[in-house]
C-alpha cells in the first residue's frame, strides 16, 4: 500500500469507530497524567537540583548522585536495614489482615462482629502525627508495657532508644494501624 492509500484507510477507520476512539480518551488521558508525566521528575535524580533554578535550569551532574550513594560506607548499612524492614513487614503484616478477617468470619454473632469490625479498622483513620505521638508514650519508659513488663521482673527500659527494637516496634505498629482496614477488604 502506498502511504496516502494507508492514510485514508486510517480516516476511514477514525470514522467509522470514533465512538471506539471517544472511550478511550480517558484512559489515554489516565496513563499520560499518571503514568508518563510523573516519569519526567525522574531526571531531577542526574541533575545538581536547585528549587530556584527548577529542573531545566539545574546542572546536569549526570550518575555522579549513583556513585556517591554506592561509594558511601554506610551503603551495605542502608540496604541491609531496607531489606529487614522490608522482609518483616511483608512476613508479619501480609498474614495479619487474613488471619484477622478469618477470625472475623467465625464470629457467629452479627452485632458483635460488626463492633469487633469497628475497633480494628479505626486506627487507620487516625492521624499518622497521633499515631507517633501514640507510639512515643507506649515505648517510653514510663508506658503501661514498662509496668507489665515489671511485673514479671524485667527493667524499664525505652524501646526507641535501642536499635534492636526499632524494628518490631515498627512492625507491630503498622499492624496495628493497617490490619483492621486490610482485613475488611479480604472480608468483602
Amino acid at each position: 500500500m502506498i502511504a496516502g492509500e494507508k492514510s485514508k484507510v486510517y480516516i476511514k477507520d477514525l470514522k467509522r469507530n470514533y465512538s471506539l476512539y471517544l472511550m478511550a480518551l480517558p484512559i489515554l488521558a489516565f496513563y499520560i497524567l499518571f503514568h508518563y508525566k510523573p516519569m519526567y521528575g525522574v531526571i531531577i535524580a542526574f541533575k545538581n537540583f536547585s528549587p530556584a533554578k527548577g529542573v531545566i535550569g539545574s546542572e546536569w551532574v549526570g550518575i555522579k548522585h549513583f556513585i556517591d550513594f554506592f561509594c558511601n560506607p554506610y551503603f551495605f548499612r542502608l540496604m541491609k536495614n531496607t531489606l529487614v524492614i522490608s522482609l518483616s513487614t511483608l512476613v508479619f503484616s501480609f498474614p495479619a489482615p487474613i488471619i484477622l478477617a478469618l477470625l472475623i468470619n467465625e464470629i457467629r454473632s452479627k452485632w458483635f462482629s460488626r463492633i469487633v469490625q469497628l475497633i480494628v479498622y479505626l486506627p487507620h483513620f487516625i492521624s499518622l502525627v497521633v499515631v507517633c505521638g501514640l507510639i512515643l508514650k507506649f515505648t517510653s519508659d514510663k508506658s503501661i508495657i514498662n509496668d507489665i513488663a515489671v511485673l514479671f521482673g524485667h527493667e524499664r527500659v525505652s524501646f526507641l532508644n535501642h536499635p534492636k527494637y526499632f524494628v518490631p516496634v515498627y512492625v507491630i505498629s503498622d499492624i496495628w494501624q493497617s490490619a483492621g482496614w486490610n482485613s475488611i477488604i479480604y472480608l468483602a
